[in-house]
């Protein structure tokens, strides 16, 4: 083969300034590995990244490690030539990835993951059931002492606590993709908030550092109880419930327009 084919090579090296746990996850990410195979990548034996490409060719996936932060080697495919590596900090401002100094500036919304997006769900979903509980419960006790308004002051409290924090946290996340947090104003547009919801739940960040910021930090086990355990017990006890009640169910849902028509209707011609 013609030496000017090369094979980019990973021995389990980091760059200054990088934290390995963070490196083993942007690597995760880039590479699509598993974790049998990143305890290979530092396993400190050299494993190819990839292979018979050009120098030209090359050098892009070289680029891409070294802004996860790993330390890489481009040698020829059938001799000890071995190309210089590319500086660091010849890679456009913009693609560098640069922890030491992202991690000391202040960010009034930093970046957030999903699983703790979706713990955050918890507390503006305790919020809203607060809104619509407590002060029906507390209004035969407060109405010998304050008005009946007062109930309905609480109630628009808790609902307004429960909006804002709910825009915090969907700008939070909008920023771990590297966006404006001002298009979380997408939550108040009827039909568009439940998909820019989904979209906001499920969907990935920047696997390197970004405007907003350095990737989050992992979840911690209180966020990944109710980010992540509890979100798929429930639809595994969901699944289960239809499985085993699905003629239950059927006839449930035929039973729906009936059950409309004795509650809803007289209701109306009241009203009327």
């Amino acid at each position: 083969m013609d030496d000017s084919f090369y094979k980019l090579v990973f021995e389990g090296e980091i760059l200054p300034g990088f934290k390995e746990r963070k490196v083993r996850k942007n690597l995760k990410e880039l590479l699509n590995v598993d974790k049998a195979e990143l305890k290979h990548l530092f396993s400190g034996k050299p494993v190819i990244i990839r292979k018979n490409l050009t120098a030209s060719e090359i050098r892009p996936y070289e680029r891409a490690m070294i802004k996860a932060g790993a330390h890489c080697r481009i040698l020829s495919m059938t001799s000890n030539e071995e190309l210089p590596q590319t500086p660091p900090e010849t890679i456009p401002e913009q693609e560098q990835k640069q922890p030491a100094e992202s991690s000391g500036q202040f960010q009034l919304l930093p970046r957030m993951g999903r699983v703790r997006f979706i713990a955050s769900l918890w507390v503006i979903a305790l919020l809203v059931v607060c809104a619509c509980w407590v002060p029906g419960l507390l209004t035969p006790h407060l109405t010998p002492f304050y008005p009946p308004l007062e109930s309905l002051h609480l109630t628009l409290g808790l609902m307004t606590i429960a909006c804002l924090l709910m825009l915090t946290m969907a700008a939070r996340r909008l920023h771990d993709f590297d966006r404006s947090g001002w298009k979380s104003l997408l939550l108040v547009i009827p039909g568009i908030n439940l998909l820019f919801l989904l979209w906001l739940t499920f969907s990935s960040g920047t696997a390197s550092t970004n405007r907003f910021g350095p990737t989050p930090y992992s979840a911690g086990r209180i966020a990944q109880v109710f980010g992540l355990w509890i979100p798929l017990l429930a639809l595994i006890a969901a699944g289960s419930y239809g499985w085993l009640y699905q003629n239950e169910l059927l006839q449930l849902a035929a039973n729906v327009p009936e059950m409309i028509d004795q509650l809803v209707l007289p209701a109306l011609e009241q009203n009327l």
